[in-house]
């Protein structure tokens, strides 16, 4: 048997699989020699049996090889591909109608800063994705309670007041030199590395749980006390609904139904409240109680601002500029309403048109995690996805009026290097967990992730 095995295996070109692809072939043939023993047979001639049933090793090694071989995510480079070069076009359009509306001359060297800035990102964007793709996911996997620590510690050391000042009573960013990283987006970005502390509680029981919920509710925490509260509900409503997907599947020991009760109960009645009592007790920082009071009230900078966007939607075209002045109404409207800029100046056929591509991006990146044999790159890859799916939502309805103003971003479109960074980074997530998706079977030892199995037996090539 194992001369069989190991001529078998060495026609399988990808290492990573040939521990699995070994205990699989190893399973069968053990239970084609139990059969064989319970037929009569002695053992030897019981195994001489079992392993010619299996056919010639070479043509079988050879079959599997196609089968369990990394793939290229063809699909999602296309699409990422399309949406930078959009943005691209977006952010040089931005620039051309400043220079062509006679604005001031710092404003217009400002546009063209942020012009090379956007292109630089998106340079350094596929970098970082081309790196995340060729480390394999499970070896970020494995040391996932360590990337998720050192992102609470950056951002929790941004309280202390060191590597940058305060925006508008906001922890923004925290800086390096000349390198700044947007909090938000680091907080984000810890999303996908929860789906990974999630598998290595696989099989646990209540306190495994708890232990999951910990590492939930820090990150939410975090993120309330820069403070920001639109992206503390983004990756809440994320974690909990990858917590959520984890008990459905059976991977606590625990009442599902009570599991999801209590899970949804703590979520979203608990912060609910807790809100609301800080909203009252004036806890909050102050430009979020006015932000709440414009809301209630219909009245202040938020429901302007709202109503300026809902007017700049009255007078677009099917095709071509509506006439509104953009540039000059919307402050960072080519970050947080760059989707207003592009209905009034390309009509709302191109904006369907971006939707549209935004769409096919998410719709990839959800069937690539759902598709997913390994569960470990199904929870991963579905964080990626809920990240992008509630800036799309979220940004939209935002930038036409339907919700109030909210910090959020459209992926690759949007200015601003740590949010283009974020989106990258997430398609290199899912494009190695798209690679090795005939690699990895269903379970992964959830102790050992991204540690080979070791083969009992010595394969020559």
């Amino acid at each position: 048997m194992e001369a069989y095995l190991e001529k078998l295996l060495s026609q399988i070109r990808c290492k990573k699989a040939r521990p699995y692809i070994s205990d699989e072939i190893r399973g069968h043939i053990e239970c084609q020699i139990e059969d064989n023993l319970a037929a009569g047979m002695d053992y030897e001639e019981a195994q001489k049996c079992a392993v010619e049933d299996m056919g010639d090793p070479v043509e079988v090694g050879v079959s599997l090889d196609k089968i369990h071989r990394p793939r290229f995510a063809w699909q999602l480079i296309a699409v990422a591909g399309v949406l930078s070069l959009l943005g691209i076009i977006i952010q040089l359009s931005v620039f051309n109608k400043a220079v062509q509306s006679d604005l001031e001359l710092y404003l217009q060297e400002s546009y063209r800063s942020t012009l090379i800035s956007f292109v630089s990102a998106v340079i350094m964007g596929f970098i970082l994705m081309s790196v995340i793709y060729f480390i394999d996911y499970t070896v970020l996997a494995k040391y996932s309670k360590i990337i998720c620590l050192g992102i609470l510690a950056l951002a929790m050391l941004r309280h202390t007041g060191l590597f940058g000042g305060v925006l508008n009573g906001s922890y923004h960013s925290i800086a390096f030199g000349m390198f700044r990283i947007s909090l938000t987006s680091l907080m984000m970005f810890y999303v996908p590395f929860y789906g990974a502390i999630l598998y290595k509680y696989k099989g646990g029981g209540v306190f495994a749980l708890i232990k999951a919920c910990i590492w939930l509710i820090l990150p939410v925490i975090v993120t309330f006390r820069l403070p920001n509260i639109v992206v503390t509900g983004i990756i809440m409503v994320s974690m909990v609904i990858q917590l959520s997907t984890a008990i459905l599947k059976g991977w606590f020991r625990v009442s599902v139904k009570k599991a999801l009760a209590w899970v949804w109960g703590a979520f979203t009645v608990l912060p609910a409240a807790a809100l609301f009592v800080m909203y009252k007790c004036r806890l909050l920082a102050a430009y979020q109680i006015a932000r709440i009071d414009a809301i209630l009230d219909a009245s202040g900078d938020a429901s302007y601002f709202t109503t300026m966007l809902r007017n700049l939607r009255t007078n677009i075209q099917a095709v071509g500029d509506s006439g509104n002045d953009v540039i000059s109404s919307l402050p960072n409207f080519n970050s947080d309403y760059i989707f207003t800029y592009i209905l009034n100046s390309y009509g709302f056929i191109a904006g369907i048109a971006i939707c549209a591509v935004l769409a096919v991006l998410v719709m990839f990146v959800f069937g690539a995690a759902i598709k997913q044999k390994n569960e470990l790159g199904m929870v991963m890859g579905f964080g990626c996805g809920m990240i992008l799916l509630m800036n799309v939502v979220i940004n939209v309805l935002s930038a036409v009026g339907v919700l109030p103003p909210a910090s959020t971003f459209l992926p690759f479109l949007s200015v601003g290097r740590s949010n283009i960074l974020l989106c990258y980074g997430l398609m290199g997530l899912v494009m190695s967990i798209y690679r090795y998706k005939d690699v990895y079977p269903k379970n992964v030892k959830a102790s050992q992730v991204a540690i080979e199995k070791k083969v009992k037996f010595t394969i020559k090539i």
